[in-house]
């Protein structure tokens, strides 16, 4: 479940412009969970446990991807903005968001996790809660593949698991056009170059 936000909320400005779209650090007990999006389409997780980090996770974003997230804090900005009243009670932990959605001044907003959402913080927690989750089935290993260009032979593993052979490269005006065979068997499929490097996570050995 997202942590939720309350009308309970502070709010700070920070003096720099800093390289995040948005972050969100949740503190429960011992723990703590950062979840990162930059301007450059680089997404972060971080999970440490006693101050010892346990888990890092890295991985570009689509462009698409990047885009929404984007969009979600921009929409949850005016939301968080207008609530300004002192942080509600401690002992439940804490959740933090940092907002920076290009041509808006940095916002903090302070909170203790397990409180009544408002509609714009609890949007941006559930498309967070999609990035974590999505990040941590990959476990870091998705390649970056925005610049890769297709080449007869090479094979990919596909974001909904399967892996395919690039078996042609046909021109196109609008791009290249792939012919790919599904695994080892005898089917394929045509997939534009660009759909092809959203969907596909790492290249893979024969």
């Amino acid at each position: 479940m997202i942590a939720a936000l309350a009308l309970g909320i502070a709010v700070a400005a920070a003096p720099a412009t800093p390289t995040y779209v948005v972050e969100r650090v949740v503190r429960t007990g011992g723990e703590m969970r950062r979840t990162s999006v930059f301007r450059d389409g680089i997404a972060v997780a971080v999970r440490e446990k006693d101050g010892v980090r346990t888990s890092f996770v890295r991985r570009p974003l689509t462009e698409i991807e990047l885009q929404v997230i984007v969009q979600v804090a921009e929409e949850a900005y005016p939301d968080l903005e207008r609530l300004a009243a002192p942080p509600g009670g401690a002992g439940l932990g804490s959740v933090e968001l940092r907002l920076a959605p290009p041509g808006r001044e940095p916002l903090t907003v302070r909170v203790a996790a397990g409180s009544v959402p408002v509609l714009g913080a609890a949007r941006l927690g559930q498309a967070l809660d999609n990035l974590e989750a999505e990040m941590g089935r990959l476990q870091g290993a998705r390649e970056d593949l925005r610049g890769w260009q297709p080449r007869v032979g090479e094979r990919v593993e596909l974001d909904d698991g399967r892996t395919v052979l690039v078996l042609e490269v046909l021109g196109s005006p609008n791009g290249n056009v792939l012919r790919l065979q599904i695994g080892d068997g005898p089917t394929s499929i045509f997939m534009g170059e660009g759909e092809l490097r959203r969907v596909a996570v790492r290249r893979v050995a024969r």
